[in-house]
């Protein structure tokens, strides 16, 4: 078999794949939250979830530390996240967590849904007071996890990112409060001045980036090497200081996901506030108004024998004009890449295809009106790769520093 077709292969394989309390709870107001404001298009000082006081915080226990329940107006989140219930539930990649506090010491209390396999063991990346974020491996069912201790006085920050995607449910995660030492308190996260949204498949969520090597083949996907807050999306978001929301699946197409696989397609699971669950219903669109919505799909419609290019072209124009119905105001950049070829499918030549497909998508869409759609190529990649051919860390700077350039680009020319 050629070179080209295990490229092709092996890079689909699964592509876009309480303690008892001595003293009286404490009621909080949470300086800095006003009302409510969720639905509204804008961010409170609880991002995308707008809970407002006041709550009860949990009274001082024998190690020193109380409960913050996992509504406080000051805890930040970020991504698709369903925030009633118990406590706020995620699942796509790259969900957050932001929280900024004075005191000494900050545990997280969480809900884990992963059974403890390579393939379903989650992951979370930690920073504190803007650090290199340090890797926290979960275990399922209830925790507690320590994020911070001995810290000096003052304000401090930490910011929780999910590394892994929803992996079919075993991915997602529940916040169900953090822990803080006696006397301290959460203060107001202010949102970043922008807002963008990236739509996706396993490249949007990272999948095995964190490997580099020349024998693609023999690395195959694990939770442990994929980390969604290293994808082009997130990468791309720390570069232009804004909020990034993840909407990605591994294996998931426009109209056919890899190999014909089971499974809603992107512009169904688009529509989710948890993917592949009904039951949490739809995602609210006025709770998270981007400024630019990127979208990298149909790699995974060029799977196999190939896709039926009018139905592919028919579907991308209609979720296209469904982003577009959800957020009017968007500027949304339509790219392709870095993982497509033309050696396989043989006689499909999907690289040059998929770009005459969707460039031609967008042009019809734009002289239809829309002149804040557009399309960008990105550079195929080279060795080396990530489990199962992949986008390496490296590759996905490359592929961050292109979008940012355009994002920059296009937002200057409207002004």
């Amino acid at each position: 078999m050629s070179r080209a077709a295990l490229l092709w292969i092996s890079g689909w394989a699964l592509a876009c794949s309480a303690q008892n309390r001595g003293e009286p709870p404490n009621t909080a107001a949470a300086s800095g939250a006003g009302v409510s404001r969720r639905g509204t298009g804008e961010l409170t000082s609880s991002g995308v979830c707008g809970f407002s006081p006041p709550v009860t915080h949990g009274a001082v226990g024998a190690d020193g530390m109380f409960d913050v329940p996992a509504n406080d107006p000051n805890i930040f989140y970020m991504g698709r996240v369903a925030c009633d219930g118990e406590g706020p539930t995620f699942a796509f990649p790259a969900a957050s967590v932001r929280v900024r506090f004075e005191g000494a010491a900050l545990d997280l209390r969480l809900r884990d849904s992963g059974t403890g396999t390579p393939q379903s063991t989650n992951y979370y990346d930690v920073s504190v007071d803007g650090a290199p974020p340090t890797r926290l491996e979960t275990t399922p069912g209830d925790g507690v996890y320590p994020l911070a201790r001995d810290l000096g006085p003052g304000e401090h920050s930490v910011e929780i990112v999910k590394r892994v995607e929803s992996n079919g449910g075993s991915g997602r995660g529940q916040v169900l409060g953090f822990r803080l030492p006696e006397g301290a308190k959460l203060l107001p996260v202010p949102p970043k001045p922008l807002r963008v949204e990236f739509i996706g498949d396993s490249i949007t969520c990272g999948y095995g980036n964190e490997v580099s090597t020349t024998t693609p083949d023999q690395f195959h996907y694990t939770t442990r090497n994929s980390n969604a807050n290293l994808a082009y999306g997130a990468l791309a978001a720390r570069q232009l200081d804004a909020e990034y929301m993840a909407v990605a699946i591994s294996g998931r197409g426009v109209y056919r996901n890899y190999a014909d696989a089971a499974g809603a397609t992107m512009p169904v699971a688009y529509e989710a506030t948890l993917p592949d669950d009904s039951a949490a219903g739809a995602w609210e669109f006025t709770r998270y108004t981007p400024d630019v919505i990127v979208v990298n799909l149909g790699t995974n419609d060029f799977s196999p024998p190939g896709p039926d290019h009018a139905a592919f072209k028919a579907s991308y124009a209609t979720f296209l004009a469904k982003i577009r119905e959800h957020q009017p105001s968007s500027l949304v950049l339509v790219v392709v890449g870095p993982m497509l070829n033309d050696g396989f499918p043989p006689g499909v030549m999907a690289w040059t295809t998929i770009q005459s497909d969707v460039s031609a998508v967008v042009g019809e869409l734009r002289s239809a009106g829309d002149d804040n759609l557009h399309f960008l190529a990105l550079e195929p990649q080279s060795a080396p790769y990530g489990e199962d051919w992949h986008p390496t860390v490296a590759t996905h700077q490359r592929m961050a520093d292109a979008v940012v350039s355009e994002i920059t680009r296009l937002r200057a020319s409207r002004r």
